[in-house]
């Protein structure tokens, strides 16, 4: 049975450019007055996100497969709705 272990081991951070890029998303958001336009882009960043989350699960599978490491399920899982976890 391999070892589980947390995501964090891995040291994964943002680029540069995805920082740059949260904030100039949390910056539109924040100045937006239209809903529609808001309710727009809420649709827009969960399907990165789920494409994202895909991406992560896909990445997790090959650690396993070549490195012969299970990472934390509790890793992997969605934060729920109006969570007050930081972005």
């Amino acid at each position: 049975m391999e070892p589980i272990v947390p995501l964090a081991q891995f040291e994964l951070e943002p680029s540069i450019d995805d920082l740059f890029w949260k904030e100039k998303m949390l910056r539109f958001i924040n100045e937006c007055d239209s809903v529609s336009t808001l309710k727009e882009t809420a649709s827009l960043l969960t399907k990165l996100a789920t494409t994202r989350q895909a991406v992560i699960r896909g990445l997790v599978k090959d650690i396993k497969l070549f490195n012969h490491v299970t990472v934390d399920p509790n890793d992997l899982t969605n934060p729920q709705v109006g969570s007050d976890q930081n972005i």
